[in-house]
């Protein structure tokens, strides 16, 4: 397994479901997109799906991974699905976990509020208070983790993601090619897709994975009730359940 977070995110966003999938078994890699994480800044210039494709298939050609399982989650979804859509030579199956598809456009992406707070010159002064910092970064992660409970520790995650150089330019860069400039159509994928969302997740609505299902070709969609956006987290043994019965199914 090959495991693609989201936006802003880290690998650490997969430490739940990767302590599952190895007792399944499983070989899992989950790295940082560059500008996160322990990964380099983003050199100045616009940030596109079409980058973070171009680097998740370099990453499978240095390690050399063949019959690759890609599971992304979120922003990560788009990446691996434009990831196969470029080459799918190294890549057997997909899993979208509450992934960005055809009609995110329309959505937007997390709240506008969130989005100015985030990349705009405020966010420095905002940094220097910690009390509303503090709050700032709550209100967020409440939203990815709504309709279930905040985990506490993803508001330390955020914060320090967010600390990191060059984390904000790749954040703001990446939700603008959301607007409808990426091409997250899976119509030309004829590998197998497992699409998993949360009936209740508040940040990509569940019509972008019914939108996925429907124009992917050989698609499978898994609703999940009550949960959120924050699957890999939240429903880390379901999902790793999920993948390892997906993933042990013959590519086609």
């Amino acid at each position: 397994l090959v495991l693609v977070h989201g936006h802003p995110g880290s690998a650490y966003d997969w430490e739940p479901f990767m302590r599952e999938a190895a007792q399944r078994g499983f070989r899992a890699i989950a790295y940082d997109r560059v500008g996160y994480g322990r990964s380099d800044g983003r050199a100045p210039g616009r940030v596109l799906v079409a980058t973070n494709a171009g680097e998740l298939l370099a990453l499978l050609a240095a390690l050399d991974l063949r019959d690759v399982t890609v599971v992304g989650h979120s922003y990560g979804g788009g990446t691996a699905l434009t990831a196969a859509k470029r080459d799918g030579s190294r890549i057997a199956r997909l899993v979208l976990v509450g992934s960005v598809g055809p009609g995110i456009e329309q959505h937007g992406g997390p709240p506008p509020w969130a989005m100015e707070i985030l990349v705009a010159p405020v966010l420095s002064w905002v940094g220097r208070v910690p009390p509303l910092a503090d709050r700032v970064r709550r209100a967020l992660v409440a939203e990815a983790f709504a309709p279930e409970p905040t985990q506490e520790a993803y508001v330390g995650l955020l914060a320090a993601n967010f600390a990191a150089p060059g984390t904000r330019r790749a954040f703001a860069s990446e939700g603008r090619d959301l607007g409808g400039e990426a091409d997250l159509d899976p119509a030309s994928l004829a590998l197998p897709i497992l699409v998993v969302h949360g009936d209740g997740d508040r940040l990509v609505p569940p019509a972008v994975a019914e939108a996925l299902q429907r124009r992917a070709p050989h698609a499978t969609l898994r609703v999940v009730p009550s949960a959120g956006h924050m699957i890999p987290v939240t429903h880390a043994a379901w999902l790793a359940d999920e993948v390892a019965a997906f993933a042990g199914q013959p590519a086609r």
